[in-house]
C-alpha cells in the first residue's frame, strides 16, 4: 500500500513500541520529528532552511510518501529540490533491529557547499563512544535508550559536545549535523545515513 503526501498535509508513520515519525508542512517543505512512544516526549525535530538557501540544513522534503512491505517494513519517503540539488530521503522502521533507518542521497551536477540533516536534541541526549571507536548520541527516555549512531564511517555526527553538558544547557536545544563524511565532486550523488536504535 502507498500513501503520497504532496504539501499542506501531514502525515505519520506510528512505530508502536518504536516510536512515532511525523511530518509536518512548514513554508515550501515538511520538517518531521521522533516522538517516544511510552512518554510522548519529543526527542528529535528537523532544522529546515527556508527556499533561498540552495545547501540547505536538513533535504528540502516537498513530497512524502508511505509505502508497507510484505516483509514487515514500513517505510516513509520523502523528495524534493533546492537550488540544484534533488534530494531524497527513506526513513524505514525495521522492527527486527529495533531502529529506524534514514538514508538520505543528494544528486547535483556541480559540487555541493555543505550535505547534512540536521536536527534539535530535545531531551537529555549523551555522547558515548561504541567499541570500534565510532561516536554516537544517546538519549534515556522512559524505559527505554534511544540512539543515534551512523550507518557506516562514510557518515558523521557533528555537533558540539560542549553544548549536550547539562550545566551548558541554554534555552536553545542543542543542534546535531549528520553529515556525509566526503562530499562527491562535480555531476554525482553524495549518499549517507543513520540509525534510530531503541532498546
Amino acid at each position: 500500500m502507498t500513501a503520497t503526501h504532496t504539501g499542506m498535509e501531514d502525515a505519520e508513520l506510528d512505530g508502536g513500541v518504536f516510536g512515532r515519525l511525523i511530518f509536518q508542512w512548514h513554508g515550501d517543505r515538511y520538517t518531521h520529528s521522533w516522538l517516544c512512544c511510552e512518554t510522548g516526549e519529543k526527542l528529535l525535530e528537523s532544522v529546515e532552511s527556508d527556499h533561498a538557501v540552495h545547501w540547505p540544513a536538513s533535504p528540502p522534503m516537498q513530497q512524502v510518501y508511505r509505502q508497507s512491505f510484505d516483509d514487515g517494513r514500513e517505510v516513509m519517503f520523502g523528495i524534493g529540490m533546492s537550488g540544484r540539488g534533488h534530494w531524497s530521503a527513506s526513513f524505514t522502521l525495521v522492527p527486527d533491529l529495533k531502529s529506524w533507518i534514514v538514508e538520505l542521497a543528494c544528486c547535483t551536477p556541480s559540487t555541493p557547499m555543505s550535505l547534512s540533516n540536521t536536527y534539535r536534541l530535545l531531551g537529555g541526549w549523551q555522547l558515548q563512544e561504541s567499541n570500534v571507536g565510532q561516536q554516537h548520541l544517546a538519549c534515556r527516555t522512559g524505559s527505554a535508550t534511544v540512539k543515534i549512531e551512523p550507518l557506516s564511517f562514510q557518515t558523521r555526527l557533528n555537533f558540539d559536545p560542549l553544548a549536550l553538558v547539562p550545566e551548558r544547557r541554554g534555552a536553545i536545544a542543542p543542534e546535531l549535523r549528520i553529515e556525509p563524511d566526503a562530499i562527491a565532486e562535480g555531476a554525482a550523488t553524495t549518499q549517507w545515513g543513520f540509525r534510530l536504535r531503541i532498546g
